[in-house]
């Protein structure tokens, strides 16, 4: 969803899915309460500050029914799906490697009185077992710290994925030859004082580009078209197109330039 979605969002539903982030219901709550957001930014922001105070008692009740690293994961609840798939790379590691984890997992909760927390996404079985053998030789009270820090960054990564940023200026590329989509494409977003953001349009010929919030002002969106039609064998009159256009930060909240590009003309709007 968007972040205009979840602003609207009935409290108690917002509240619940901010538990998914993390079960910890007083930081639930306040995120819950603190809506609207300006910005997703704003949101993540809270979020960290928030979860910066986060108590042993917290992790420990935030920990009660989460899922042991390496176990499979049940269930169809909101939950359940989050943790299947951070945790997807672990189910499917090696024997030995899942069975060094199992054990692992045994110690730490013998000497620890809590599940192994970490952040899974973006970690091999390897590394996660290796950062498993470290904390288990951590102080209790540093390990608090440890498991707190991932709670927190599992937190904010699951935001993310369910609350999106909406980038400022859109665009949608279309090629009048094949009339289809034109992915592929560099584009390229500048204001007076130099580069802003860049990017390739995808598939559908699409691209989110730049921050959720721009001052009015004028802004150039540069394509990087005769690459495009290069690759296909055709020559082209642009090697590139720039598209300057105002943008109003007060009377729009979004603005949507196209371009329709064949290789010798191309035409842009203002879109929706």
């Amino acid at each position: 969803m968007d972040l205009a979605v979840f602003n609207a969002l009935p409290h108690d539903d917002a509240r619940d899915l901010a538990l998914v982030w993390a079960a910890v219901p007083a930081w639930a709550e306040a995120i819950a309460s603190a809506r609207p957001f300006a910005t997703v930014a704003d949101l993540e922001g809270l979020a960290e500050a928030l979860g910066a105070d986060w108590t042993a008692a917290e992790l420990d009740a935030a920990l009660a029914h989460h899922p042991r690293i390496g176990d499979r994961v049940e269930g169809g609840d909101a939950e359940s799906r989050a943790s299947r798939g951070e945790q997807a790379a672990v189910a499917d590691a090696d024997a030995t490697v899942r069975e060094a984890i199992a054990a692992g997992n045994a110690y730490y909760e013998a000497r620890f009185d809590r599940v192994f927390l970490v952040r899974a996404a973006g970690r091999s079985p390897q590394e996660i077992l290796a950062e498993l053998d470290r904390r288990i030789e951590l102080a209790p009270e540093d390990e608090v710290r440890e498991a707190l820090a991932q709670l927190l960054e599992i937190a904010v990564l699951r935001l993310r994925a369910d609350v999106v940023a909406r980038a400022r200026v859109t665009t949608h590329v279309l090629d009048a030859v094949s009339g289809t989509a034109a992915p592929g494409i560099a584009v390229t977003l500048d204001d007076a004082a130099g580069l802003i953001a860049e990017g390739t349009t995808d598939a559908d010929g699409r691209l989110a580009i730049g921050p959720e919030l721009l001052p009015s002002g004028a802004y150039t969106l540069t394509f990087a078209t005769g690459a495009h039609f290069a690759a296909q064998g055709l020559a082209s009159f642009h090697p590139l197109v720039a598209v300057t256009f105002l943008l109003d930060a007060e009377g729009r909240d979004h603005d949507h330039v196209p371009l329709l590009l064949s290789p010798f003309a191309y035409s842009t709007y203002r879109g929706t």
